[in-house]
């Protein structure tokens, strides 16, 4: 396994995807686990609160897994060098990682067409401004071979304890979150939904509306993307979820306005705009329906 790191990375995520590796190998009673630390061009880089690393340069070695830590400044990690290297490792089939600001990278690589990276919600938007057409995904972490992703801070163990479980079983991982006095949250892996018994593809279909909150798709669109009868999409959401497509989509883009409202200085209208709806007064009822307030007042609370 590998991690890119950049200048400016956050040391907290480095320490949550190597010590759970470390107590997985503990576990274990071997080194199933080993990691190597790369930048572009090998050396020292610091930590965004200063502290030094050594790494060596990139290899074109395909590893089974690698990750990237990018910058706070995610412009100064996007390199032509990491690039090529990400484009590369994506071709040779190795698993692809990112965290937080790591997500734009991908993003500029051209990564996030076909599955997505997980982003904060205080940042979601404006990811999707810069990159209309990468699947960015309001979860905390995301496990979607070829690609997982965490959204930054302590998600980022979640993002490796899943890693874990890929590469081992999941009572390894669930062992080393005991160890390491981690209650992972009981909604599982990811947002609902999460059982391993609702199908793949309803899974998908939530993804893809996730990912296109700004630009809404149509029921028939989703379900073409994922190559199912409408009916049978319309089948798998009442049965699973008790809404049909329609209902829960329009739910999912009312609770990012809110969580836009709630940690965003964007102006009503804007926050309409960026979850699907063109006309204020629409947004205003629709949210007052779900919400039981106005947006304006959501916000004041």
């Amino acid at each position: 396994m590998v991690v890119h790191v950049a200048d400016g990375f956050p040391v907290l995520s480095l320490t949550l995807i190597s010590e759970p590796l470390r107590v997985a190998n503990r576990e274990l009673g071997r080194s199933k686990f080993e990691w190597l630390a790369v930048s572009d061009k090998g050396g020292t880089c610091h930590s965004s609160s200063g502290i030094p690393f050594e790494t060596v340069a990139l290899t074109e070695k395909p590893p089974d897994a690698a990750i990237l830590l990018a910058s706070y400044k995610p412009d100064t990690s996007s390199t032509a060098e990491t690039l090529a290297w990400l484009r590369h490792l994506d071709r040779s089939g190795s698993l692809l990682g990112c965290v937080d600001t790591g997500a734009l990278v991908f993003a500029k690589a051209g990564l996030l067409g076909l599955r997505p990276a997980a982003a904060h919600p205080e940042a979601i938007a404006g990811f999707h401004r810069q990159f209309p057409e990468s699947l960015f995904v309001d979860r905390m972490f995301d496990f979607s071979p070829p690609r997982f992703s965490s959204a930054g801070g302590v998600a980022t163990l979640d993002m490796t304890l899943a890693l874990i479980a890929h590469f081992t079983n999941q009572r390894l991982s669930r062992r080393v979150a005991q160890i390491l006095t981690y209650d992972p949250p009981l909604i599982g892996w990811q947002r609902q939904p999460t059982s391993s018994s609702i199908p793949k593809e309803l899974r998908d279909a939530v993804t893809l509306m996730e990912a296109n909150l700004t630009h809404c798709l149509s029921v028939s669109e989703i379900a073409a993307k994922l190559v199912l009868p409408t009916w049978k999409l319309n089948r798998l959401f009442n049965r699973y979820l008790h809404s049909s497509p329609t209902s829960y989509y329009v739910s999912l883009r009312l609770a990012r306005a809110r969580d836009m409202l709630r940690n965003t200085t964007l102006l009503v209208g804007d926050v309409a705009a960026e979850c699907g709806y063109g006309n204020a007064d629409v947004f205003s009822r629709a949210y007052r329906e779900q919400f039981g307030t106005t947006p304006s007042t959501d916000r004041s609370l």
